[in-house]
């Protein structure tokens, strides 16, 4: 467990053993302001022998949990390295080639399973910034669950789409939504393979 600090806010982390999910559990939760708004974010690692030593199942079995909020890129990559570190993803299929992480500027549908899933890129004029969006195909879905990466335009007035450095860029989480993690390491792995997100600016 650890607390981290970004941008004057504080997001704690967590990595226990879940017995009820009989999975190991990370939790990154941001600790600031009214309970409803703060970021929410949970991977559950299942464990192919409970009854033992934890054993990770092949990454294609991982989970996310999205609680909602907006949590700083920087701040979920830290995340992402510290579960690349753990040795908990097993086995995982990624696959970066320029045919797995292009996303032309129309409707992209992946499939995972019986699951569909579309990404879209757009110019989010409200905001000033290009946006990533990754939603889930359910006709019987009763709510609206996504998540949107949101990368501020430096220059909104002045013409072509110009990034801002990676600690203004966030991921909004909508919603309480369960996805398949190969699904949501590919919408990452998209979002960096397209060349927005650029250094931290650190003057």
């Amino acid at each position: 467990m650890g607390i981290w600090s970004f941008g004057g806010e504080q997001y704690e982390i967590i990595s226990m053993y879940s017995l009820p999910d009989d999975a190991w559990h990370y939790e990154l939760t941001g600790l600031t302001g009214p309970p409803d708004t703060r970021p929410y974010l949970a991977v559950d690692i299942p464990d192919a022998t409970p009854d033992g030593t934890f054993t990770p199942r092949p990454a294609q079995q991982v989970v996310v949990h999205a609680g909602g909020g907006v949590l700083p890129w920087l701040v979920l990559m830290k995340l992402i390295a510290q579960l690349n570190s753990s040795g908990d993803l097993v086995n995982e299929e990624r696959d970066l080639s320029a045919d797995a992480t292009a996303l032309p500027l129309t409707l992209n549908t992946w499939a995972h399973g019986s699951q569909r899933f579309v990404v879209n890129q757009f110019h989010y004029g409200d905001v000033d910034s290009w946006c990533y969006e990754l939603y889930e195909v359910d006709p019987d879905a009763t709510e609206n669950n996504f998540l949107d990466v949101r990368i501020p335009d430096a220059s909104p007035e002045d013409g072509p789409f110009v990034p801002m450095p990676a600690d203004h860029v966030t991921l909004t989480m909508h919603g309480r939504w369960a996805l398949p993690w190969p699904v949501f390491r590919r919408f990452l792995d998209a979002v960096q393979a397209a060349g927005d997100i650029v250094a931290p600016d650190r003057s």
